[in-house]
């Protein structure tokens, strides 16, 4: 019990040394308050909605009127892509294949400061309910939409570290 204990304070006084800063932490430090300063532009469709509702879950709630700083563009391109082919030519799987190429710019998106590319594949089955086949693409698009925006907000994250 007193090891675990020592080893536990070991640690925090290793991470407090090292510069470490948690970002979700309630206050968030400097990181985290610099994040909640980025705008994230309105993207259209469901899956862009997705994208946009990740960044901003990670982001946390705007201060009181705090003016953005920054702005997050996006351009988002998606595609299905048909595989395990059956002997009828049906396909009974499905790839929402989802590609966003962002930007971080200025407030007045005159600069920009970090620019990227995410790309998330994420696939559903073909069944013979329609309405099941429907359920799990919309469930297929909302998780790529949520995983291509946890990759760029972690990108933002690195992008405003050295900020």
């Amino acid at each position: 019990m007193l090891r675990t204990g020592l080893l536990a304070l070991g640690l925090g006084l290793a991470l407090a040394a090292c510069g470490f800063e948690p970002v979700y932490a309630p206050g968030g430090g400097s990181l985290a308050s610099s994040l909640r300063s980025v705008s994230v532009d309105q993207p259209s469709g469901r899956i862009g909605q997705a994208m946009r509702l990740a960044i901003l879950d990670g982001i946390g709630d705007r201060q009181n009127g705090i003016q953005p700083k920054y702005r997050l563009r996006s351009r988002m391109t998606t595609s299905t892509e048909r595989v395990a082919i059956q002997a009828d030519e049906s396909a009974a799987r499905v790839n929402v294949i989802v590609d966003v190429a962002w930007q971080l710019q200025d407030a007045a998106g005159l600069t920009t400061y970090e620019r990227g590319q995410v790309r998330r594949t994420v696939a559903y089955n073909v069944v013979a309910d329609t309405f099941a086949t429907l359920v799990g693409q919309r469930d297929a698009e909302r998780l790529a939409g949520k995983q291509v925006g946890e990759a760029i907000r972690t990108r933002l994250l690195l992008a405003l570290r050295d900020r």
